[in-house]
């Protein structure tokens, strides 16, 4: 019986760090989508377009 709360607490805590991985990735491409073109322009006028 042990052995199986251990298996739930650990599949609960890779679905709940997944979930994290999950949210954070969708919020850097929402930030992408709405600031990418400002963030394209900063780079060309630096000069650093060439690497991105």
């Amino acid at each position: 019986m042990e052995q199986q709360a251990r298996k739930s607490s650990g599949f609960a805590l890779l679905a709940a760090l997944f979930g994290v991985g999950a949210m954070v990735t969708g919020a850097v491409f929402a930030g992408w989508l709405n600031y990418g073109s400002a963030i394209v322009l900063a780079y060309m006028e630096n000069g650093l377009a060439t690497c991105f």
